[in-house]
């Protein structure tokens, strides 16, 4: 039934995503939901409980189900549902993430030369001996984006980042098997790391926010072009 249940509700979340069932419009009864997909009513039921938990839809009186306006009401669950349900992940939105990353992640980078400037060169260090390959920098670069959001002392940093995990890992992982942006990385790091052997916040600041946004016009003129849509992870 799992695997049903997923398939149903992976088939829901594209039809809301792409405007066929509507906010605010009733979604298909749990019968006609069960005919159109060829599974049980136990199914469909299981299914759409997990769409309500995430925040998809709501049950009104007589059992009617309704879709809600999910991208004003919807929290994190709904990016969460969204990238176990939607491959590959929506185009807008994944620049609309790295949008926000490049506003919260130079904060962060600042504020972890500013409280443990030692503890964040130990991390960089590493980079020194990574593999040049896709796999290993997309493991790295997730440890140090964590790393310098704890060390940032802000509790929201890591919880916003860990909710982002996989979204992220999916980008990255498309993005970082060129060449020429396994290279900017690496400068990335070991610019990084000058100015956190510096105690230079300020420059550690100003270097973050200009790879985040190298990273995000590279990642519009490249998948942008190819695709209204993400490609799957590399």
């Amino acid at each position: 039934m799992r695997k049903t249940c997923h398939m149903v509700e992976k088939a829901l979340v594209d039809g809301m995503l792409k405007g066929e069932f509507k906010p605010g419009s009733p979604l298909l009864s749990e019968r006609d939901l069960a005919a159109r997909f060829d599974v049980s009513r136990a199914t469909v039921r299981e299914a759409l409980q997990k769409l309500q938990n995430a925040g998809w839809i709501s049950v009104q009186q007589r059992h009617v189900t309704m879709v809600k306006d999910f991208w004003s009401q919807g929290d994190l669950e709904i990016l969460s549902s969204i990238t176990r349900n939607s491959e590959p992940f929506p185009y807008e939105l994944a620049t609309h993430l790295l949008e926000l990353r490049v506003q919260f992640a130079p904060d962060y980078a600042r504020r972890a030369v500013e409280n443990d400037a030692a503890g964040l060169a130990a991390v960089l260090r590493k980079a020194e001996k990574l593999r040049n390959c896709s796999s290993a920098l997309v493991n790295f670069d997730w440890e140090l984006h964590l790393a310098m959001a704890v060390m940032s002392g802000n509790r929201i940093y890591p919880l916003m980042l860990n909710s982002f995990a996989s979204v992220y890992s999916k980008l990255r992982s498309a993005l970082f098997s060129k060449d020429k942006h396994r290279l900017q990385l690496r400068d990335y790091y070991r610019e990084l790391l000058a100015a956190a052997n510096a105690g230079n916040a300020l420059l550690a600041e100003n270097i973050t926010r200009a790879a985040m946004l190298m990273r995000l016009n590279d990642f519009k003129l490249y998948f942008g072009s190819l695709s209204p849509e993400c490609p799957a992870p590399a």
